[in-house]
């Protein structure tokens, strides 16, 4: 077993571009970094995006945005607004990225928007990646061991899983060492 350490984790954040400096910094590459992370784009052409966000002029020349999944069946009460910067539309981007759709928008400042809202939870979300690729190389954290050899023993001594005496002493032992040694 292999432990993971809060430096190896921040490293490899670095190497990816989402250390919290980096996101603190958000230069240009930042969007386009977000966008790549969720598989999502940004696209200038109207025909087949999953996500469409413009401006629309009303009869009577009043500015409205639209932002809906169906250009071609617009519901007034729920695909048009009045503000482009709108909470709901902002929130309708960020979903779309997090599920790596593909955007239309005439508006280059909702995408900056929504990204920069969504500045701690990219930075999460890039972690727990990290994190799991550690894990599946083997890696854990420190801390994290007793509880989860807990978690196994109580899982393998509950009377809906057949027991098995040797593991659940091997486990009993290695908590045991574990908590001798932090003892020391």
């Amino acid at each position: 077993m292999k432990l993971l350490t809060e430096e190896m984790v921040q490293d490899a954040l670095k190497k990816l571009g989402f250390s919290k400096e980096q996101i603190s910094e958000q230069d240009g590459d930042f969007t386009q970094l977000v966008l790549d992370h969720y598989g999502a784009r940004v696209d200038d052409h109207w025909a087949d995006q999953n996500l469409y966000v413009y401006e629309e002029s009303t009869r009577d020349g009043y500015s409205v945005w639209i932002c809906t999944h169906n250009p071609n069946s617009i519901n007034i009460a729920e695909d048009v607004y009045y503000s482009e910067h709108n909470t709901y539309i902002v929130s309708e981007v960020q979903d779309a990225i997090r599920n790596g759709l593909s955007i239309y928008c005439d508006d280059e400042a909702t995408i900056n928007d929504a990204i920069e809202d969504m500045c701690q939870t990219v930075y999460d979300d890039v972690r727990a990646d990290v994190e799991m690729e550690f894990h599946d190389k083997g890696y854990v954290w420190p801390t994290k061991i007793p509880a989860l050899l807990k978690e196994v023993r109580d899982i393998l001594t509950a009377d809906t899983v057949v027991q098995n005496p040797e593991t659940i002493k091997r486990i009993d032992v290695a908590l045991e060492q574990l908590n001798n040694k932090n003892d020391n």
